[in-house]
């Protein structure tokens, strides 16, 4: 037996119970295999001289081992939650005799050879060695036998983004060495971030998965849509450059539209009432690095896909110009006016498309959970940020039907006056009934 243990802490690779979060942006199936490869990537590495790999090994289907781990030294994990299963898989270590031991995530596929040594090599003049990852939990902790901190793995929200910064507290009497940040692969946004080495099985899959994904997701929230929906995907994909997105239209639970239309080639989701709840969880579903949120009454302008690919380049968001789906005069000012205060206060509203990168979209939260104005409220909040909102020439066609049916002088007007009291701070629940929904 040597010196040192380097326990790897896996699972088995389950369809559905591992890398759940990334299975909603490419499929279950997908994300075991990921999962399989990064698993055999990580126990093919070189461990460092008078070292013994041992896995920290997770079945509770007591399923047949997976061919990587044959001739691997397993110790099966234990405890209700992570934090006891890392606890119980070190004191399960330290009882055949080690002196030292790292424990280490299996989905950081950034780790190798060098950075064992070097963790080892701090381990030797500290107490316990903790390394982080970009989402605040961390995927590497060591002790030395007679250091070993098991209050590290009690009372620690492991969901939370606070991972890491909570077991420092915990670690605080020990001198911690410090690792290196890296990236885990939990969602499609951390795989887009993996530098992918194509000759390598794990970066040939990630690199081939990637390459099949939809370059903009186009988001499309309904309620009561019967009359417009059909059409508008119909015109969006004839006006698309390219086949390179994918549509999400997002209902609410009360299935108010796609079981009626029997909508196809789209995907589905469902949420709560809302449409920024609505907005939010098609981002959620989205697997696009661009995001595309479009009323169902609004048609896209010719080569849709491609404008926002270019403006997209240089900025983080952007809209459309507005236009109107009728020839009437009135509206023609409606639409001018409109215009002309977007390009003053660099504020789009919603029905003028709003397209975001989708990991800066992210990094905002999304749209705030209100019941009127979340679109607003976004564009304000960029602008706040400093961030340059880029405003197309191009139109898209909203529908008249609101004004036709509510009388184009008092939507005009209470359009107006609902931003003004907006503006002052009046709450948007209250807003909302004076907003009719189609």
């Amino acid at each position: 037996m040597r010196q040192n243990a380097l326990i790897f802490f896996m699972k088995a690779p389950v369809m559905g119970r591992v890398k759940t979060r990334l299975a909603e942006g490419i499929g279950n199936e997908h994300a075991t295999t990921l999962y399989r490869l990064m698993c055999e990537y990580l126990l093919n590495l070189t461990v460092p001289q008078n070292t013994d790999a041992i896995v920290a090994y997770d079945d509770e289907e007591c399923t047949v081992l997976p061919a990587y781990l044959e001739g691997k030294a397993l110790v099966y994990q234990s405890g209700n939650d992570l934090g006891e299963r890392m606890q119980n898989a070190f004191e399960a270590v330290f009882a055949k005799g080690y002196t030292r031991a790292i424990l280490v995530g299996s989905d950081i596929p950034d780790v190798d050879e060098r950075l064992f040594e070097e963790a080892f090599a701090h381990l030797c003049n500290h107490d316990a060695m903790l390394s982080p990852t970009e989402d605040g939990g961390y995927y590497l902790i060591g002790f030395h036998a007679h250091t070993f901190c098991k209050e590290a793995f009690e009372g620690i929200p492991y969901s939370q983004s606070d991972v890491y910064a909570n077991t420092l507290l915990k670690l605080s009497p020990l001198r911690v060495a410090k690792g290196e940040m890296l990236r885990d692969i939990d969602t499609l946004e951390d795989l887009r971030a993996f530098t992918c080495n194509e000759k390598t099985p794990l970066g040939k899959f990630a690199q081939d998965i990637l390459n099949d994904l939809p370059r903009i997701s186009v988001i499309i929230p309904v309620y009561h849509e019967d009359e417009t929906l059909l059409h508008t995907l119909s015109h969006l994909k004839a006006m698309a450059h390219a086949q390179n997105y994918e549509i999400i239209v997002v209902d609410t639970h009360e299935r108010t539209t796609v079981e009626r239309l029997h909508v196809s080639a789209v995907r589905v989701a469902f949420s709560n009432k809302g449409r920024s709840s609505q907005m939010n969880e098609g981002a959620r579903k989205a697997r696009g690095e661009l995001l595309l949120f479009l009323h169902a009454d609004t048609l896209l302008p010719y080569h849709w896909d491609q404008k926002i690919e270019s403006a997209l380049h240089v900025t983080k968001a952007g809209a459309f110009s507005l236009g109107i789906n009728d020839s009437h005069l009135g509206l023609f000012c409606i639409e001018t006016l409109a215009n002309l205060r977007t390009q003053m206060t660099k504020i789009p509203y919603g029905d003028q498309a709003h397209f975001f990168q989708a990991s800066f979209f992210r990094s905002l939260g999304g749209y705030v959970q209100i019941a009127l104005m979340e679109d607003v409220e976004m564009m304000k909040r960029l602008k706040k940020r400093g961030e340059k909102i880029a405003l197309l020439k191009s139109k898209v066609l909203t529908s008249p039907r609101r004004w036709h049916k509510e009388g184009i002088l008092y939507v005009t007007l209470r359009n107006r006056a609902l931003s003004f009291l907006y503006w002052v701070g009046v709450s948007p629940i209250k807003l909302s009934q004076f907003y009719k929904t189609h």
